[in-house]
């Protein structure tokens, strides 16, 4: 684990730490206190500066080449219609607005549109804001939410429609399907949330629950059959060099790390074994488990190829609040105290070796693996 990495870990958990012991009067949908605004800040804004500073990770220096060669043929106007036009028009609006340093607004601004969402549904519906940030690192989610920009932005949109998710109203489709339309015009994979919607609303280990399990093996098995045409639908679009060269169609990229499904298989696993107790919760514990299946269910199709794990973007933060949920009430039984600590001890293994991949981390503000980000954090909080 690199030493950046580390101290913005450090500081995050510290801040949210001090946020639970005096916490804020107002309360989570669990009836539980919410973290004080300094104890909520705090992680939010050294998490958000370490990833708007970065120029490296995943697909960050392929946009910052985009904003390139828009600004070498002139920034064009975006046109509405065409695809992801939003993501476009950030585009375009980076480079007249950022100037020089239109790729680190860009940057800035995506890490924004990223994870404040995320940040404001853990304190409203996590009933232990610590520990849902805990599982938001432990689970790798908030490293691999630095890569894969345009989908994550869709994704923190479609994260402000919670309350019309967890919703019983019937007009809150609706407003949801408000939230996906927007998500979309930012990349079309935020459609998949439609039908989840009605999948994930239904009554945990329901008929509708196991179809989504049978339908990610179905997947999984006839993957060489549905992958043709999935092949054609993309040849005219921004992923058309996903085949050339048989990346996908001939294996040259492996699937998901079986030890990763493993990992994200283990909310769905808890749920399933301690249902009886979660139940009693309402009906908000149903979706959280729906959500978890429909998870699983994704990353057993990526075991065939990482790339279709980022439909799981959108789903990465209801698993960290299942998670905080269940051993903040379930797991919080003395009989429980051995899985609980084998649990804890696991997730951190797990984020140790998730951050092995934090070492690409570069920004052109400072160094990183060394004392520089002590001394830039110790200056922030002098201004």
């Amino acid at each position: 684990m690199t030493t950046d990495l580390m101290t913005v870990f450090a500081i995050s958990m510290l801040g949210a730490w001090f946020g639970m012991t005096a916490p804020s009067r107002s309360r989570t949908l669990w009836n539980t206190p919410k973290p004080n605004l300094l104890g909520f800040l705090i992680p939010c804004v050294i998490m958000i500066l370490y990833a708007g500073l970065r120029n490296t990770i995943g697909d960050t220096s392929y946009y910052i080449h985009m904003l390139e060669v828009l600004e070498e043929n002139g920034n064009p106007l975006p046109v509405w219609g065409e695809s992801s036009f939003l993501f476009s028009a950030f585009q375009y609006l980076s480079i007249v607005f950022g100037g020089e340093n239109s790729s680190h607004l860009f940057i800035m601004v995506s890490s924004l549109l990223t994870y404040i969402p995320v940040f404001l549904i853990f304190r409203k519906y996590s009933p232990d804001f610590f520990l849902t940030l805990f599982f938001y690192f432990a689970t790798g989610t908030y490293f691999s939410a630095m890569n894969g920009i345009r989908q994550y932005i869709a994704a923190g949109i479609v994260i402000l429609a919670t309350k019309y998710l967890f919703s019983e109203k019937k007009s809150s489709f609706i407003k949801f399907l408000v939230f996906v339309a927007v998500a979309s015009l930012f990349h079309n994979s935020a459609l998949i949330m439609i039908p989840v919607y009605f999948l994930c609303r239904k009554k945990a280990w329901s008929v509708s629950t196991f179809i989504m399990v049978i339908g990610g093996v179905a997947a999984l098995v006839f993957v060489s059959l549905f992958l043709p045409q999935f092949m054609e639908i993309i040849e005219d679009t921004s992923y058309s060099q996903y085949n050339e060269g048989g990346w996908f169609t001939e294996g040259i990229e492996g699937g998901t790390n079986i030890l990763r499904v493993l990992f994200h298989a283990i909310p769905m696993i808890l749920s399933a074994i301690f249902y009886k107790e979660m139940k009693h919760y309402g009906p908000v514990v149903d979706i959280l488990i729906n959500l978890s299946v429909f998870h699983f269910a994704i990353y057993i199709v990526s075991l065939y190829n990482w790339i279709f794990a980022r439909f799981a973007f959108y789903t990465y933060a209801y698993m960290c609040i299942l998670l905080a949920f269940l051993f903040f009430t379930v797991l919080k039984d003395a009989r429980q105290r051995w899985l609980k600590i084998c649990l804890y001890a696991a997730y951190i293994l797990f984020f140790i070796l998730e951050s092995q991949t934090a070492y690409m981390y570069k920004s052109d503000f400072f160094e990183p693996n060394n004392t520089i980000w002590f001394m830039f954090i110790y200056q922030i909080f002098l201004l």
